[in-house]
């Protein structure tokens, strides 16, 4: 199979930020042992255009044989959002070309979409 050499550095990419995702996890779960973990769950702003599935598949493949193992990653995308510096619209940008919504300028400050964290682990206690 010939992989796109596009896909290899997408999947690397998705691959480093899901190890930080574990590293993470990992550590907030030794803060409350004994348990199981059921669920982390990850905020991901839309431009950093991360596939779900691609971190779950990396996710799964991560936690394999540690503490996290047969845990589920929920991810949160958070829309890009703006504010216009001309007109002072505020609302969520869907186009590729970065533009106010309202007057079509060019002159905006990205609100969101930049946030990737871990917002939670749902846990079990025995």
């Amino acid at each position: 199979m010939k992989w796109p050499a596009s896909g290899i550095v997408r999947r690397v990419h998705e691959f480093s930020i899901t190890q930080t995702i574990v590293q993470a996890v990992l550590a907030e779960l030794k803060k409350v042992q004994p348990s199981r973990l059921v669920r982390a769950r990850i905020v991901a702003g839309r431009l950093h255009q991360l596939v779900p599935a691609t971190l779950t598949f990396a996710y799964e493949v991560l936690t394999k044989d540690t503490a996290a193992s047969g845990s589920v990653l929920s991810v949160r995308n958070v829309p890009i959002t703006a504010e216009c510096r001309q007109c002072h619209w505020r609302g969520e940008i869907r186009d590729a070309l970065f533009a106010c919504g309202r007057c079509k300028s060019g002159d905006i400050e990205i609100t969101g979409g930049r946030e990737l964290y871990l917002d939670s682990i749902e846990v079990e206690q025995p």
